[in-house]
């Protein structure tokens, strides 16, 4: 039988692409009872690197929740003198006996790295990380990588059901991924009109507050800068230009966009101490009413920050509250 050079180079071809495409597993930490696997996958454009976290030794199947992080260049692992931790302001030891979650690394930031090789907020400062960090810091560039990851594991016999919480800037890439294999999605700490109506907010509430005018001379450079940026289309390959380029893929169009052609349930939660994002989102809410937007869903955390975070009133530390948001987000997720 006579074989085509044609057929012989396709077949070698999509060995090749899948070869390509398969996931790898980098390394395993454990930590307080859980494995953190560190996966990639080597696509054309770059290698996504990601944690799939889960409980040892469990064959049923799971729910699976990506969770999207904000903007900080961190890593996703670290290290001290009392050994490694996850990098996220949450345990989830007891919320993995039901559910797997993925958490994608920063791009061309490690998983992985000791707390010595960091600033004090556990953040990479250095201008050449940085720069390569912001060159793939664009939604449409992060959006990808969860679509890709969303493909893969849609055909995993180990899923139930695909959810997806997003935190701040994740929030804005949860708004803007294709829904078509979530059930459901959670958007939290994001200002529905984008960073500039957040902006805005901060500094008339602070004009407010303080009863001091000249507050309005920085909000109409608010102003000015969102004119300028949307009207920017040359960006020099400089830390500074690479950043603005970054933020104008988050500005324009506005989140509120995205947010009114999902169909699926969505949550949309803050807190009202996230000046912010809750003076806008509470006006929003009553837009999607209006609308007759049956779909979305919001969650009100009175006197809590960007990060979930109180005040206490006696030690006038932050108290994170992250364990129990987390925890009533994903409830809402999976009833």
């Amino acid at each position: 039988m006579k074989i085509s050079t044609w057929k012989v180079f396709s077949i070698l071809f999509l060995v090749f692409i899948n070869h390509m495409n398969a996931q790898k597993l980098e390394k395993k930490y454990e930590i307080d009872s859980l494995i953190y696997l560190h996966k990639s996958y080597n696509t054309k454009n770059h290698i996504i690197n990601f944690l799939e976290v889960t409980m040892p030794f469990v064959k049923e199947k799971k729910d699976l929740i990506f969770f999207l992080q904000g903007s900080y260049p961190s890593p996703l692992i670290s290290e001290d003198d009392n050994g490694k931790f996850l990098l996220l302001p949450f345990n989830l030891k007891e919320i993995s006996k039901e559910n797997i979650f993925v958490i994608i690394s920063k791009p061309k930031i490690p998983v992985y790295t000791h707390f010595k090789d960091l600033d004090d907020n556990f953040q990479f400062d250095d201008e050449k990380t940085l720069s390569n960090y912001m060159k793939l810091n664009t939604l449409d560039y992060l959006s990808n990588e969860v679509n890709f990851l969303i493909t893969k594991y849609s055909k995993d016999k180990r899923i139930k059901n695909i959810y997806v919480i997003g935190h701040s800037q994740g929030g804005r890439v949860a708004a803007n991924i294709r829904k078509k294999k979530i059930k459901k999605i959670a958007i939290l700490s994001v200002n529905l009109l984008g960073r500039y109506e957040e902006s805005v907010n901060q500094l008339r509430y602070q004009e407010i507050s303080k009863q001091d005018s000249s507050f309005q001379n920085e909000i109409e450079k608010e102003y000015t800068s969102f004119s300028e940026l949307k009207n920017n289309y040359k960006f020099k390959d400089t830390y500074e230009d690479l950043s603005l380029k970054s933020y104008k893929t988050f500005t324009f169009p506005s989140i509120i966009n995205e947010i009114e052609k999902i169909k699926i349930p969505t949550l949309i939660a803050y807190g009202t101490n996230d000046i912010g994002v809750s003076f806008t989102n509470d006006i929003m809410r009553l837009r999607l009413i209006e609308e007759n937007k049956e779909n979305f869903n919001f969650k009100v955390y009175p006197l809590l920050n960007h990060n979930f975070e109180k005040t206490n009133n006696i030690t006038k530390e932050n108290e994170s509250q992250w364990q129990k948001v987390l925890e009533e987000t994903i409830l809402w997720l999976k009833n």
